[in-house]
């Protein structure tokens, strides 16, 4: 896949997407893969639209919590099958430019757009002005085709990128996963922790969450922890500051793998983990054996869940 961060002129007819795409959920999916598959039927490229930094980050002066990174997006896209990503600088030039402007000199005049696909709920231009109405109405004008995606729907709510940033904050896993199309999840190197936990007896790996990355609401969670060599083990996981064990200026991940293998040591190992369900909020305990024998309470709790499905 080619990625351009400057808005190409284009010979060829393309196939062209637009928006935010500022993560990788079943919306987003559906959309791309109808994308591919009207360039693959007119035998154009494939390309998609979208902008660096995202709207909401230049607004904000700052990099916010996205709920995937650019280089997984990148590679979500590369295996859907696009052909060309642009990420085009956000700023106050585009920012500005109206809707009809940004039909003509973009998709027109730059990207050569023969067929535009595109949700219903697509904005563009100065104020955000441009919808799926006034696309069509322009298309007829400038001679390209418009395919409009009706959202998918989840609860009878549209499924956006928000909706699943509030759910992942709210500790609402089951939610996000339906909405995202796979159980969200952390990954990173495991790092040394304080060691107390072998002191009870209960080993764990930690990980440092992803950068720009959301983090799930703090608190103990059923997951998933997958090794890179493909292994998959049932854990009890939790996100936060680790207040009894005064660690609050440091986000940690931290795992108790139930079904380790006895001496098995992934220090320096690349782990996934995927959050399942929320069990219990964090807390601060009085002492670190009051916080073990939570702990202790936590694996019963997960041993069931992990039978019950």
């Amino acid at each position: 896949m080619e990625i351009l961060k400057e808005i190409p002129k284009l010979k060829n007819k393309n196939c062209v997407s637009i928006g935010k795409f500022d993560g990788v959920h079943l919306g987003h999916v559906t959309l791309l893969e109808e994308l591919v598959l009207n360039s693959e039927l007119t035998e154009t490229e494939s390309c998609v639209f979208t902008f660096d930094p995202y709207p909401e980050d230049f607004f904000s002066k700052k990099e916010l919590p996205h709920l995937n990174t650019r280089g997984e997006i990148i590679s979500q896209m590369e295996e859907i099958g696009v052909d060309r990503l642009i990420c085009a600088r956000f700023d106050e030039k585009l920012m500005n430019m109206s809707a009809r402007d940004f039909v003509k000199n973009i998709l027109v005049d730059r990207l050569n757009a023969s067929l535009v696909v595109c949700g219903s709920d697509v904005s563009f231009g100065k104020d955000g002005a441009g919808d799926a109405n006034l696309l069509a109405e322009l298309s007829k004008e400038f001679g390209f085709e418009t395919q409009i995606i009706d959202k998918i729907e989840y609860k009878n709510e549209t499924i956006s990128s928000s909706r699943i940033v509030k759910a992942l904050e709210e500790g609402n896993m089951e939610d996000a996963s339906e909405m995202l199309g796979y159980d969200y999840y952390h990954y990173g190197v495991v790092v040394k922790g304080k060691g107390l936990a072998h002191l009870f007896d209960m080993p764990t790996v930690n990980i440092n969450p992803v950068s720009g990355r959301v983090i799930p609401k703090y608190g103990v969670y059923f997951t998933i922890v997958e090794t890179q060599n493909n292994e998959e083990f049932h854990a009890v996981t939790n996100v936060g500051v680790r207040p009894t064990v005064g660690d609050e200026n440091n986000v940690n991940i931290e795992s108790h793998i139930l079904d380790c293998p006895e001496g098995k040591d992934f220090y320096g190992d690349r782990i996934r983990v995927y959050f399942l369900k929320f069990l219990r909020e964090e807390r601060k305990f009085d002492s670190n054996k009051a916080l073990f024998s939570q702990i202790g309470n936590d694996i019963i709790e997960a041993e069931r869940f992990f039978k019950s499905i």
